[in-house]
């Protein structure tokens, strides 16, 4: 499993810096990495999505933290990415309530 990205979408994470200075851009492969964290948490519906999409929050080795990626699964079952962030407050939280040190993984 992966996300599908449009390249306008895939633009919007790339280019974060742009709308947020010092934020991080989002490399759309770096969202694939997400999938494969054995302590992924999937959220569905994501709690602050207007069109009930579910949001992804788990580890990329290559952003070195932990992301959340926002997505929806469309008729024939493909997730296509629609936007991503560094993991913060809540979700930062939700991701880190197994770990008892609670340490960034």
């Amino acid at each position: 499993m992966g996300f599908n990205w449009d390249d306008e979408d895939a633009d919007y994470i790339s280019s974060r810096s742009d709308r947020y200075p010092g934020a991080l851009d989002i490399g759309p492969a770096w969202t694939a990495e997400v999938l494969e964290d054995g302590r992924l948490v999937v959220l569905e519906p994501y709690p602050t999505s207007r069109i009930g999409a579910t949001g992804f929050i788990g580890h990329s080795p290559s952003a070195g933290r932990v992301l959340v990626v926002i997505a929806y699964q469309d008729l024939d079952g493909d997730w296509h990415g629609l936007n991503a962030w560094p993991a913060s407050g809540r979700d930062l939280a939700t991701y880190l309530e197994g770990d008892p040190h609670g340490e960034e993984a």
